[in-house]
């Protein structure tokens, strides 16, 4: 062999021989060196968190009886690759797979095979089950662990909604969607921060395939439930209003409505209900929204209050200041008129409250001016949301007085230019209840967090009211209550009026906007070519210590029916009802009214008007003037 054959040899040799000693070389370096590192490195690559869900808290009533809780649950799901992988070493894997979870879940053994029939081969996961209780998931697991087929089985924790009281206050609580609340979920989505809770991190263990393995789960933070949310609703009261409401709906023809009731010196709302017409059958049910916080209406003879508060505060009247009224008033281009004709009659401002004339009512606006009567009403609470914990209300309708053209202060006056919702309403009402001072209504009682935190429900509610305020004097209140003392005593309510509770309130009837615009020149004429109309009541009682306050409102009533012959018996049947459920004494002086003064002083003839034409003239206006008609604007009770 020649030395040049020889050294090529020798070449081969040595790279074969260093060849043979990288890899072992590599091998030394990794056990030696970096061999924990790259473990290390590899787990790390196996292991991922998970989020786990945390429970919500629940919604409650004031006695803590459940309205909206949560109860866990698991989904049951299905490897399909790795119960394909089974059925390859033992035909019979998957038939003991679905026969199993059928014998502890409360799913059919059809609807397991249809679900995995349908599903792709490789799918990793294939949802089985959408709510099994933990209990059967953990007997799930036990029994597939014996049949052999638990490397298939998949469960990931989650949660139900449940209402006890069903559809009953669903539409304060709210409801929850696939993506939780959704706009306008109620309570669920104001406070859904806190209802929501903290989810907590599993770490699990994965194949290199990326399926978790089954037993290598474990718990790093624990999720922590939301909060306690306590709302101010009576449960039981809450059913019972709803009830009243729909039988009073039904007797009236009415085709929606609402009704409250409450606390006014706290402004708590103990039942909000509210009711509509189904659209599929014609009958009534529990309305589909909240109604009381959503849907503004121009109520009628109910704003009164507002002028005739605002009018004395101003020391422009007293109660017992005198107007001269004729039937009807011209206020520029437009009539007002109250509903029944009747001679220029003499009425103090208690009887023109009590029967609740338009004429008298517009002769008061008079004395305040449009600047001073939208001050009222802003102040009053109207033009603006209350704050209560619901994202559907609305604040209404309440134009600037820079916009308002001629008629439109007398329109104001009693209802028809202006528009606001029953617990705008409610709220207004309870000023009077308490000596003149605003409180904001109130759903929210409290919020109790996991750590035992306690917080207050005035401090999520009424942002938008500015809290507690003062509207009118002690003194203005007082008289104000006189007048609506006598709606029930000698006006337009007395059918109502309930011997040992005395009541303070007020009677509406006006026409409904047509919602269509049927007439391009009266925007209250519906398809029908008819009117419909709204009726309203609301008030509150005792008189001497005001415990409960009562709103109703019934939309597209029965023709010829007004507040009082539409609404009252609903508001009747509600005061008796609270006076019940809140165990309220009735007032020794059962029967008598309140008075500002112990004797009635002579009466005043504000500056300008015609003086006292006789009691006969004014006992002509009577009842039935609850309602009103004009030539251009709807009629109001």
């Amino acid at each position: 062999m020649g030395g040049a054959q020889q050294k090529r040899v020798r070449v081969v040799v040595v790279l074969l021989a260093l060849a043979a000693i990288f890899p072992i070389w590599k091998l030394l370096g990794v056990i030696i060196g970096g061999g924990s590192a790259l473990a290390e490195n590899g787990r790390s690559q196996g292991l991922s968190e998970v989020a786990v869900p945390a429970l919500r808290g629940s919604i409650v009533d004031r006695n803590g009886a459940e309205l909206a809780m949560s109860l866990p649950r698991v989904r049951v799901a299905a490897n399909a690759r790795e119960l394909g992988r089974l059925g390859e070493e033992d035909p019979g894997a998957e038939g003991r797979f679905v026969a199993a979870l059928a014998e502890t879940t409360d799913a059919g053994e059809e609807d397991i095979m249809a679900a995995l029939d349908g599903s792709a081969p490789d799918d990793p996961w294939v949802k089985l089950i959408d709510a099994a209780t933990p209990a059967q998931a953990e007997a799930a697991r036990e029994l597939l662990t014996a049949e052999g087929v638990l490397p298939a089985l998949l469960l990931e924790d989650t949660s139900i909604r449940v209402h006890p009281s069903e559809e009953s206050g669903l539409r304060l609580v709210g409801t929850l969607g696939p993506d939780g609340p959704g706009p306008g979920a109620g309570i669920e989505r104001v406070l859904d921060g806190e209802l929501a809770g903290t989810a907590g991190t599993l770490m699990v263990e994965r194949s290199p395939s990326g399926e978790v393995i089954a037993g290598s789960e474990e718990m790093v933070d624990a999720p922590v439930a939301g909060s306690t949310v306590q709302l101010t609703i009576d449960r039981n009261l809450q059913y019972e209003v709803e009830r009243v409401l729909l039988r009073g709906a039904e007797k009236a023809g009415a085709n929606g409505g609402v009704a409250i009731i409450g606390r006014p010196s706290t402004g708590e709302l103990l039942a909000v209900a509210g009711v509509e017409r189904n659209p599929e059958d014609g009958r009534l049910r529990l309305a589909q929204s909240p109604k009381a916080f959503a849907d503004a209406h121009q109520a009628g003879s109910v704003f009164k209050l507002v002028p005739v508060s605002a009018a004395i505060e101003q020391g422009a009247v007293d109660i017992d200041s005198v107007f001269s009224v004729p039937h009807e008033i011209q206020v520029h281009d437009r009539t007002f008129s109250d509903h029944d004709p009747h001679p220029i009659a003499a009425m103090t401002v208690r009887d023109i409250v009590a029967k609740s004339s338009n004429v008298g009512t517009i002769k008061i606006a008079q004395q305040l001016g449009p600047e001073l009567l939208h001050e009222a009403l802003t102040g009053f609470g109207f033009g603006s949301r209350t704050g209560v914990a619901n994202p559907a209300e609305s604040s209404g309708v309440l134009t600037s007085p820079d916009d308002w053209n001629g008629p439109d202060l007398a329109a104001s006056a009693i209802g028809t230019h202006q528009s606001a919702t029953a617990v705008q309403l409610w709220s207004a009402y309870n000023v009077i209840a308490n000596d003149g001072m605003y409180i904001p209504p109130r759903l929210v009682d409290s919020i109790r967090r996991g750590d035992g935190s306690v917080i207050d429900g005035s401090d999520v509610e009424g942002a938008d009211s500015n809290g507690p305020r003062r509207v009118v004097s002690t003194e203005t209140a007082a008289q104000v209550q006189q007048a609506l003392g006598a709606v029930l005593t000698e006006g337009t309510a007395q059918s109502w009026a309930s011997p040992g509770f005395p009541a303070a309130a007020k009677t509406g009837t006006s026409r409904m906007p047509s919602p269509d615009r049927a007439d391009s020149e009266d925007g209250y004429i519906w398809a029908d070519g008819q009117y419909h109309y709204l009726n309203a009541f609301t008030g509150y009682l005792p008189l001497d210590d005001p415990q409960l306050s009562v709103t109703v409102l019934l939309e597209d009533v029965d023709a010829g029916l007004t507040g009082s012959s539409g609404a009252g018996p609903v508001f009747h049947e509600l005061a008796r009802l609270g006076i019940r459920e809140l165990s309220i004494a009735p007032q020794e002086s059962s029967g008598t009214q309140f008075r500002l003064r112990a004797e009635p002083a002579a009466p005043t003839t504000v500056p300008g008007d015609v003086p006292d034409v006789g009691e006969s003239a004014a006992a002509d206006t009577g009842e039935a003037s609850e309602e009103s008609s004009s030539s251009e604007d709807p009629p109001d009770g």
